[in-house]
């Protein structure tokens, strides 16, 4: 949910008729999030673009239409996030250092990616992947035991797009709306593929904010 206090504390006459609607048309507001789901392929992607049709799968998205909002509805953007489902790795640990592989080296060279925001194919927002954190997914803890010693001792890697806090994200205060039948997209790119220890990873872009609707 958005980050920021309520504004406003609703008088019982409010909360009322946002249940009871006076006619059809009575306008509500709602805490929602868009979500979009992505494969990077390894070792082929350098583009993706997200929001743009109707998942089957609604596990990777809730787009209602593609690339758009549907009628009547408006929407107040809070929050552009990136969840990076990079799988955890186990690594045996050598008497000789190696070159850095695994999920930790898969999110760094994700991350650095750009982002694009647009509306009507015009630009709103742009920056690079780490600087629209995740604020969620696991929180890793890893324990041990015992003497560990090459190479039965293994380091075990867990990683996402910044903290797994929901604070630990941008915030457009709302300043940016999407419009109802007007093409949104969030595009990301990358200067090369990315040949990935983890395979095809699932991004998942999601949108944070509020949606203007009719009650009914």
């Amino acid at each position: 949910m958005p980050n920021v206090r309520l504004l406003h504390f609703k008088t019982r006459e409010e909360l009322a008729s946002s249940i009871t609607p006076l006619f059809a048309s009575q306008g509500e507001v709602v805490p929602w999030i868009w979500w979009d789901t992505q494969t990077y392929t390894s070792g082929t992607t350098t583009s993706l673009d997200f929001f743009q049709s109707v998942q089957t799968d609604k596990t990777l998205g809730n787009m209602q239409a593609s690339g758009q909002i549907p009628a009547p509805m408006y929407y107040d953007l809070y929050h552009l996030s990136y969840y990076l489902a990079i799988p955890p790795t186990a690594l045996a640990i050598a008497a000789t250092l190696t070159p850095a592989t695994g999920a930790l080296q898969d999110m760094h060279g994700l991350i650095l990616g750009s982002v694009s925001f647009q509306i009507a194919q015009k630009v709103y927002f742009e920056s690079k992947i780490f600087m629209c954190p995740a604020g969620s997914g696991q929180n890793p803890f890893v324990s041990t035991y015992g003497t560990l010693t090459a190479p039965q001792a293994q380091a075990y890697q867990i990683t996402q797009n910044g903290a797994p806090d929901p604070r630990a994200r941008n915030n457009f205060w709302g300043g940016i709306t999407i419009p109802h039948n007007q093409n949104f997209l969030v595009n990301s790119r990358w200067s090369a593929a990315l040949t990935l220890t983890g395979g095809n990873p699932l991004i998942t872009t999601y949108l944070d904010g509020y949606l203007y609707r009719r009650v009914l």
